[in-house]
């Protein structure tokens, strides 16, 4: 690990300013391995002979940005560390942060963070609060936004919804004004939707969707770059039972037809234009996934013709899915159900002719000769 973080040559007999000033501008270039290097070799040369005795509180800042480079290179327990030698070793005791340690209560944030990277949710949280508590409002400045949404996702990973609610809420009314990026209210309602499954708690999360649906939408081209996230969690509640936060969830799902117009207007890059024309005419379209859930769905609740019109749209709109023969069955499966033959048959004579050596053919075949099928 050590020659990993190796100083060049020239650098060996740097003093501790030119040391701090290579980081900084390896930092700031985001050569993070290198900038550790420099960090480090800071660190170890000049901070094992009482460092706050010899250059003040300011020595914290090389611990803190030594804490930053690790989580850089998501080395989560030793940038924990560091910032916990910031926080401890380095208080200002009184003394201005201009004076001293600029990073003292800073250290309390990025030690959170560096514990929720490790998946310590309870220790995050309570560097979080504190941070909370003892940060100057002045001039701690910090992403809110991404603060709350982190907040959220420890409590829901200890399967506090309430507490995590309150805080994915903050995030989620304010995003304007923090601002709040789509990806982190993304990350934090899946957190949420992941805790509420795995609990079985359905209307936690039904209530959730009820009172912050207007915030949660987006327009459909972006609201489609998360639909896999969407389409994943409704899968997740349709195999746990929750049909109607399965069926909540799959209305997030645009369709692709209205993010391609969506993105058309709103003149979006010409590579996500493209990306979604493929999808519309291709095999994997996302809201292929999303009407063969629906139409299932509406069979298990004994609405046939809803399921009809679920295979229906899947065979109108999207004849090159993967799924197709499947889902070409089910349409001629329940529309003989529904007591529509003559559309059955239709359909019945399109399947044969399409999957000629399917093992459905033979019981089509007695459809098309006036038998219903099983």
């Amino acid at each position: 690990m050590l020659a990993a973080v190796a100083l060049p040559a020239a650098a060996q007999d740097d003093d501790l300013e030119a040391l701090v000033n290579r980081a900084n501008a390896a930092m700031n270039a985001e050569r993070w391995q290198e900038a550790l290097a420099s960090n480090t070799a800071a660190v170890e040369r000049f901070g094992n002979d009482d460092p706050l005795r010899n250059y003040g509180t300011q020595f914290g800042a090389v611990h803190y940005r030594k804490g930053i480079c690790e989580m850089k290179l998501q080395r989560w327990d030793e940038a924990m560390r560091s910032f916990e030698i910031c926080y401890l070793d380095f208080p200002n005791d009184g003394a201005t942060p201009e004076n001293g340690n600029v990073f003292h209560k800073m250290a309390l944030l990025k030690w959170g963070e560096a514990a929720m990277a490790a998946e310590n949710w309870e220790f995050a949280i309570s560097r979080f609060r504190k941070f909370t508590v003892e940060r100057d409002k002045r001039r701690d400045t910090f992403p809110q936004g991404v603060f709350y949404i982190s907040k959220a996702v420890c409590h829901y990973r200890l399967g506090r919804i309430p507490e995590g609610n309150e805080n994915l809420e903050i995030a989620i009314r304010n995003q304007r004004i923090f601002p709040t990026p789509d990806e982190g209210i993304i990350a934090g309602f899946q957190a949420l939707a992941t805790a509420a499954v795995s609990q079985k708690n359905e209307q936690a999360l039904l209530d959730f969707i009820g009172k912050n649906r207007g915030e949660l939408m987006m327009e459909p081209a972006l609201m489609h770059r998360y639909s896999r996230v969407f389409l994943k969690l409704a899968g997740d509640a349709v195999a746990s039972g929750m049909t109607r936060v399965a069926s909540a969830l799959y209305s997030f799902v645009p369709t692709t037809e209205a993010a391609l117009d969506d993105a058309k207007a709103r003149s979006l890059s010409k590579q996500e234009i493209a990306g979604l024309e493929a999808e519309l005419t291709g095999k994997n379209a996302p809201e292929t996934i999303k009407l063969a859930a629906i139409a299932f769905l509406h069979e298990k609740n004994g609405n046939l013709r809803g399921a009809v019109a679920a295979y229906q749209q899947l065979e109108s709109y999207f004849p090159h899915s993967e799924n197709r023969e499947a889902n070409l069955f089910n349409l001629i499966r329940t529309t003989s159900r529904t007591g529509q033959s003559d559309r059955a048959r239709s359909d019945a004579a399109t399947f044969i002719r399409d999957f000629p050596n399917s093992p459905h053919v033979p019981e089509l075949r007695a459809l098309l000769e006036g038998t219903p099928p099983p």
